[in-house]
């Protein structure tokens, strides 16, 4: 039997120069803050309690300014506190083709001060709009997620926003003036 959907795979590696510890406070427990430091959720809020031990939410919404995007909602389907390994399905905001879509990140010690952060998207897509748009969808995809880790680098490692990150506030700032 043949797949109803078609799979695109993304995996992406950070090597950052904080321990696991300190930077799965960021991403595991600090999860519905993501719109403090990713230069591309403009806001984001949890919501529910969390079902996994150590979750502080059950779903995330977010508002986004990524291209093709405008807000999404997330929900947690994997929290392993110990291990440092976080998964979210995005339940809302992506695109009609797209019949699921998940982030799957493993946080990992790789030496005193260091680690390294290992992102993985999947997304199914219906096969003939999938095959249409899933390259653009992967190439928005590809440069969101490279900013994201770039912001969450810059954030870990100084505990501040990146330059992107904050010329994004500040752009905001003046629309609210």
């Amino acid at each position: 039997m043949s797949k109803k959907y078609k799979e695109v795979k993304m995996t992406k590696s950070l090597n950052v120069n904080v321990s696991a510890d300190a930077l799965w406070e960021i991403y595991g427990p600090g999860f519905a803050k993501a719109g403090v430091w990713a230069s591309a959720v403009d806001h984001s809020e949890g919501h529910g309690e969390g079902k996994f031990d150590g979750a502080v939410c059950d779903t995330r919404s977010c508002d986004l300014s990524a291209k093709g995007f405008s807000s999404v909602k997330e929900r947690i389907t994997h929290y392993d506190h110990a291990n440092k390994t976080l998964s979210f399905d995005v339940e809302e905001g992506m695109p009609g083709f797209v019949i699921r879509a998940n982030n799957k990140t493993i946080i990992t010690s790789s030496g005193e001060g260091k680690s390294v952060a290992e992102l993985t998207v999947t997304m199914h897509m219906k096969p003939f709009m999938g095959f249409l748009m899933g390259g653009m969808l992967k190439k928005n995809l590809n440069t969101l997620i490279d900013s994201a880790l770039d912001d969450l680098e810059v954030y870990a490692e100084t505990g501040e926003p990146s330059d992107l990150k904050k010329a994004r506030m500040r752009k905001l700032a003046a629309k609210a003036a």
